[in-house]
């Protein structure tokens, strides 16, 4: 499936229209999201491929990518008043709660350059990821670099705005990578 993008010939997307969004629950309450990227100067989502290069006997070089393993990364990531995220991770890695991040969150990757607020914006929900603090400290202010490493049990869909509270539907084309 390919993107029908809203930008004009040559225009290239700006990145704040690549929006990255984390949902998790805590305890039995209700579900939980926050837009990620506050004060973040740059992130990207990596995809990491496994890739196997071989030459064949008659000399023809074939590169075959087996599976990758996405991650982005947020650093500087702060431990920021507002930031229900921040909180929640800082007691987990404090605490070294490590099943309070293991493969407990939802991310949804909004492409806010494909699609509209009619007709939804672009959407890609990957279920099952895992957030990483990586360490906590500083100097003047507390940061906590985060990464995200993505499963692959993917759902593409829409969402019907650019907030933290939008509802996400899913395509009816749509299918899980596993």
């Amino acid at each position: 499936m390919s993107l029908t993008l809203n930008l004009n010939q040559g225009q290239v997307a700006e990145r704040k229209t690549f929006i990255t969004v984390a949902e998790w629950t805590e305890g039995s309450s209700t579900a939980q999201r926050e837009i990620l990227g506050t004060r973040t100067e740059d992130s990207s989502m990596e995809f990491n491929p496994d890739m196997e290069t071989m030459t064949d006997v008659r000399g023809i070089t074939y590169t075959d990518v087996n599976k990758t393993e996405p991650e982005q990364t947020f650093d500087p990531f702060y431990v920021m008043g507002g930031s229900l995220l921040a909180s929640y991770l800082t007691a987990a890695a404090l605490e070294n709660r490590i099943a309070d991040y293991n493969n407990v969150f939802t991310i949804y990757q909004i492409a806010a350059f494909s699609g509209s607020s009619q007709n939804g914006y672009y959407t890609v929900k990957h279920a099952h990821c895992t957030i990483l603090p990586t360490s906590i400290g500083g100097d003047a202010k507390v940061s906590m670099p985060i990464e995200i490493h993505f499963s692959n049990d993917i759902t593409v869909g829409t969402v019907n705005k650019l907030a933290d509270d939008f509802e996400f539907t899913a395509s009816s084309t749509s299918g899980s990578n596993l």
